[in-house]
């Protein structure tokens, strides 16, 4: 079958640093897990392409570095499409292949799966955008690269309390969703240590199309504003009901809307949203790293970063600093390397490593304006900071 074809891609990457001829190259063979085949139902990202290109470009920014020691990554693609059973034969098949790590599992969900296998593998899993909080305490060869869903419902709960001055929350969650069940309990949790009640939880499948019980739920109930959680086009499709329905609230999501919103507002159409979400990385933030990364890609791909891209670039150099720094180019020699790490500077900002926990670094706060999602301010672990 041709889901079933594992894709071998060698990047013999060209640059200025010419490999003198005496010099032995090493192959580093790096496994890439994610959707490639099939449409999502939950993700404007059906086929992997943003996340291939940014480790595609995140190798090429490596070359010279990866050329000085003789080293060259051949990425082995593990294609699961949208079925979770596929993502299990993914990491079995990655964990028999001869791969020393395994970058992907881009949504909790799929990680949350694959993880066991690959800790008793003893194969490195980095998923680049996986946020569910217990990702980063299933063993010591899992290694998160993104803030977790405790910031993200913490943040969105003191944005609704705090800037939006409620007191009661509606949750529309997709009750098939780790990530969205997470991020729903985060929010839950916090909202209610600030004060707040939640008096509607309304739960829907991905799949969905009718939300016509969720809408009967809301229009019974008072609330200032809406929770919705879940992943882009089922968030879309659930904000565009609601608001047909002629109920007008401000909603609030995560990660999980995309940064940019192309999907999301193509599915709202002319309606207006009044709402803010939180996400990695936008592209109008203007760090020097930010404005190269978004200059080099676009160029390259002929498209716009998204999201999945900038989170799968930063992922890449993180593997490649473990790669340069260990001590042997083995399953075990990439894991103590990757352990090792404690600080990294990538394009959506500082990285501080924690054991068993992802790392502490900042988010993007985004509004919805005009049919685009706007910076309103990024906001740290510790605080808020001004936009950069």
């Amino acid at each position: 079958m041709k889901n079933n074809l594992i894709a071998l891609l060698s990047f013999y990457l060209t640059g200025s640093m010419a490999t003198p001829l005496f010099a032995a190259i090493e192959p580093v063979r790096i496994g890439l897990a994610s959707n490639f085949s099939e449409p999502s139902s939950s993700s404007s990202n059906p086929y992997g392409d943003y996340f291939r290109s940014g480790v595609r470009l995140a190798l090429l920014d490596s070359e010279a570095r990866l050329t000085k020691r003789g080293l060259r990554v051949e990425l082995q693609e593990f294609d699961y499409g949208t079925a979770q059973v596929r993502v299990l034969e993914a990491a079995k098949n990655a964990a028999a292949s001869s791969v020393i790590g395994v970058l992907g599992y881009n949504f909790s969900s799929h990680a949350l799966l694959a993880a066991p296998m690959h800790q008793q593998a003893k194969l490195p899993m980095l998923t680049p955008s996986a946020s569910a909080d217990r990702i980063g305490r299933m063993g010591s060869f899992i290694h998160v690269a993104c803030f977790d869903n405790s910031f993200m419902g913490r943040t969105l709960a003191q944005v609704a309390k705090n800037r939006l001055h409620a007191t009661r929350a509606a949750i529309v969650v997709a009750a098939d969703c780790a990530y969205c069940q997470d991020l729903a309990r985060a929010f839950e949790e916090e909202f209610r240590a600030l004060g707040g009640s939640v008096p509607v939880r309304s739960e829907v499948l991905e799949s969905d199309t009718d939300f016509s019980q969720t809408i009967a739920a809301l229009k019974g109930n008072a609330y200032d504003v809406v929770l919705v959680p879940n992943q882009e086009l089922n968030s879309a499709r659930i904000i565009s009901s609601i608001l047909k329905a002629g109920i007008h609230k401000p909603f609030l999501g995560g990660d999980g809307w995309g940064n940019v919103g192309n999907e999301f507002f193509a599915v709202l159409g002319n309606q207006e949203l009044q709402g803010f979400s939180v996400s990695h990385w936008h592209p109008d933030v203007s760090t020097p790293r930010s404005r190269r990364f978004v200059k080099d890609y676009t160029t390259r791909f002929k498209k716009r970063p998204n999201d999945t891209s900038v989170l799968a670039y930063d992922a890449t150099l993180l593997l490649v600093e473990a790669i340069l720094s260990a001590k042997d180019l083995s399953r075990q020699g990439l894991e103590a390397a990757l352990n090792g790490i404690q600080h990294f500077e990538g394009v959506t900002g500082e990285y501080r490593f924690r054991k068993d926990e992802a790392p502490a670094k900042s988010l993007v706060l985004l509004a919805a304006q005009k049919k685009r999602f706007k910076v309103v301010e990024t906001i740290s672990p510790q605080g808020r900071k001004a936009v950069p």
